[in-house]
């Protein structure tokens, strides 16, 4: 039998790594105060009891441009000196400082994977010999924890090793704009207008291009077809990343078990669910309880 695991930050977190979003906020609050005051300033993080980070790829969604970009438009259209070519500098000003930010926090994100120790790290679980992984993981639990060939995993959104410089990791809202021609067709462009879109860039730099990623690796997944089991393993089956869900369910045979891990009592149910809207048969679902 061949099988497919499809890894969330779930399994990582049972061999009691410091994977959260919440360890990941007590790392910014130690070594990137600053980064954190612009986090506070521009974003609305969500955070559990202990006031950390519970939902921080979400909520990188909620980047206020137009706070950024008001706090650094200083410009005043009726000062009598004022000319319209001062706005190139307004939006040269504004790329540099969206890119600097995107770059510290993706600097952040990878400093603090990067410190995850997994030398005392012991294997859990047996996996067939021949099984494959779909790993939502940017750690290497699977490779140096449980010595399986790089080969027969696929890091779908980068992983610290290989590709440190390009992971994966944000949202999937998309950001409502002001059509260019309005209901008279005429422009709606100002002479500002190069400037808020330059604002605009964090939210765009954090947008997880799920179907890109899909049609980019085709081949993995058509190369799923002869899987008779999926076995997911601490992945929340978040809405993010459904495409990706779906596009397994049409690349594999409609006889397929789906067996689906739970942490808690309540993600039983939530998870049937979700998987039987994705039109998988209630029969071929069998839950299990991760430990």
């Amino acid at each position: 039998m061949i099988k497919l695991y499809i890894i969330g930050n779930g399994f990582d977190k049972s061999h009691k790594l410091p994977t959260g979003y919440d360890d990941f906020h007590q790392f910014i609050k130690d070594k990137y105060t600053d980064l954190e005051n612009l986090f506070e300033e521009y974003f609305q993080l969500k955070t559990n009891e202990e006031y950390l980070w519970s939902d921080f790829e979400n909520d990188l969604e909620t980047f206020n441009w137009r706070s950024f970009y008001n706090e650094k438009n200083n410009l005043d259209v009726l000062d009598e000196n004022f000319r319209p070519s001062f706005t190139f500098g307004l939006e040269d000003e504004l790329r540099q400082e969206t890119e600097e930010l995107v770059d510290e926090i993706k600097e952040a994100f990878e400093n603090w994977l990067n410190q995850i120790d997994l030398e005392q790290t012991d294997k859990k679980i047996d996996f067939e010999t021949y099984a494959i992984f779909l790993n939502f993981n940017y750690t290497m639990t699977l490779e140096e924890v449980y010595k399986i060939p790089s080969k027969r995993i696929f890091h779908i959104h980068g992983d610290i090793n290989n590709t440190p410089d390009s992971l994966i990791f944000g949202h999937n809202k998309e950001l409502e704009e002001e059509p260019e021609i309005d209901e008279n067709g005429d422009s709606n462009r100002t002479m500002f207008t190069d400037s808020q879109n330059a604002a605009k860039y964090p939210f765009y730099a954090f947008q997880k291009p799920v179907n890109d990623i899909i049609f980019e690796n085709k081949t993995f997944f058509e190369s799923l077809r002869d899987i008779e089991e999926v076995v997911i393993w601490g992945h929340s089956l978040n809405q993010i990343d459904i495409p990706y869900f779906k596009e397994i369910i049409k690349q594999t045979k409609e006889s397929i078990t789906w067996k689906v891990g739970f942490h808690k009592k309540e993600e039983k149910e939530t998870h049937q669910k979700t998987l039987q809207k994705l039109g998988i048969n209630r029969n071929r679902i069998k839950p299990f309880k991760t430990n």
